[in-house]
């Protein structure tokens, strides 16, 4: 429905308004109506620890892999903990093997019936798919969150059974949001950092690649640059002709990437197969096209994570390769509009190393994935000038 750039603007803000009543609301109810708040939780019986992962619903692969990330933490902070996550095929094979987690398919009920026998203390509720709380009452800690949306707000089954619910302000990070389920069983952390992993022959690779692409030398920092342009909601949007969410200017990324071909850097655009449609529109408006690569579909999210190791600095725009970059350490440009920066952007967002450019546009907070219903091109406000700038202030600081 189209209402135009100012009503869509006050009926962004009015939605905010509704979600952060609707956390309110969440959290009254748990406390009035749930007993299971007044169990006492001794933490230092805690040695096993289910994390619920079921996704139902596409494009959540950032979300996860941030989870993941202090997932890795909390095993490096508590070694004698096991942990274990009961996920979706899709996102277990996204994962892949990660060392110290146990990775459990959900299959139905029977998969539940099979890990009443595991013994697990604790459960952390992130995504529960089609699992209610009152089905894990056989593991004596749940903690879940409030819920911000209106879907969750209005489904019985996120209320009620539940041993704790850390209240979280609107406006809290990811990151933040999954440290405070644990802090709720007891655990402390001195520091709060994630870890991004991935194996010794995924790094091989990446080196095999930048070798042949004569970017780098063995494991040093080579002088190329990563642009990742969009996901699969930007994808499917341009397929129907719609105006994207989450894309800046094709001729803006050719432009920038440009900008740093001629001070000789390489320019490596990342993205699944079905995302090379984006890189090809850049490399099409390039004056340089031999100096870009197109790694769509060629390398894995977690292979992508090694290489972004050896990059000088990353551009992106809200999309899953920005919560490996964090991760990984790599210096980030984020370009953001309808996202909620303090919410989903690159972590910590008041770090140095991070330049988040934020179009305060129509559409800003909307947290909308799909085509933009006023037909406004997303970050428009954010200029050719300020990302090259953002750059180079990048290149600039010294980073350990």
């Amino acid at each position: 429905m189209k209402l135009g750039p100012n009503l869509r603007k006050k009926y962004t803000k009015c939605i905010e308004i509704a979600r952060k009543f609707s956390g309110l609301v969440d959290r009254a109810i748990w406390l009035a109506l749930d007993p299971s708040k007044f169990k006492m939780i001794r933490n230092k019986e805690i040695d096993k620890i289910l994390v619920v992962l079921i996704n139902e619903q596409k494009g959540n692969v950032g979300g996860d892999f941030c989870l993941l990330g202090v997932l890795n933490y909390f095993k490096k902070v508590y070694s004698k903990v096991e942990v274990a996550i009961l996920a979706d095929k899709s996102t277990i094979k996204t994962f892949g093997f990660v060392p110290g987690i146990e990775m459990i398919e959900y299959q139905g009920v029977e998969t539940l019936r099979d890990i009443r026998g595991e013994h697990f203390k604790a459960a952390l509720f992130i995504n529960q798919g089609p699992v209610k709380i009152k089905q894990f009452l056989f593991i004596p800690y749940r903690i879940s969150l409030f819920y911000y949306s209106f879907r969750d707000f209005l489904s019985l089954k996120t209320k009620l059974f539940i041993t704790r619910r850390p209240f979280i302000k609107w406006g809290t990070h990811m990151v933040e949001m999954e440290f405070k389920m644990f802090e709720a069983l007891g655990f402390k952390f001195k520091k709060k950092k994630t870890i991004f992993y991935h194996s010794k022959g995924e790094e091989d690779k990446v080196n095999s690649f930048l070798k042949s692409n004569n970017v780098s030398k063995g494991n040093k920092t080579g002088k190329f640059i990563v642009i990742h342009p969009g996901g699969k909601f930007v994808v499917e949007a341009l397929e129907r002709n719609k105006i994207a969410p989450h894309l800046w200017s094709f001729e803006g990324y050719a432009e920038v990437a440009d900008y740093f071909s001629k001070k000789e850097y390489k320019i490596i655009i990342t993205g699944t197969g079905s995302e090379s449609i984006l890189a090809e529109k850049i490399i099409k408006e390039s004056k340089n096209k031999k100096g870009i690569i197109n790694t769509c579909g060629k390398l894995t999210i977690r292979e992508v994570g090694a290489l972004l190791e050896k990059a000088r600095f990353l551009i992106a725009t809200d999309t899953s390769i920005v919560h490996v970059a964090y991760q990984v350490g790599v210096p980030i440009v984020e370009l953001m509009g309808p996202s909620y920066p303090k919410i989903v952007g690159a972590w910590p967002t008041d770090s140095k190393k991070h330049k988040i450019l934020f179009d305060n546009g129509p559409c800003a907070y909307s947290m909308k994935k799909t085509e933009c219903p006023e037909d406004i091109p997303c970050m428009q406000n954010i200029s050719v000038n300020d990302v090259e700038k953002a750059g180079d202030e990048l290149l600039r600081l010294k980073f350990k």
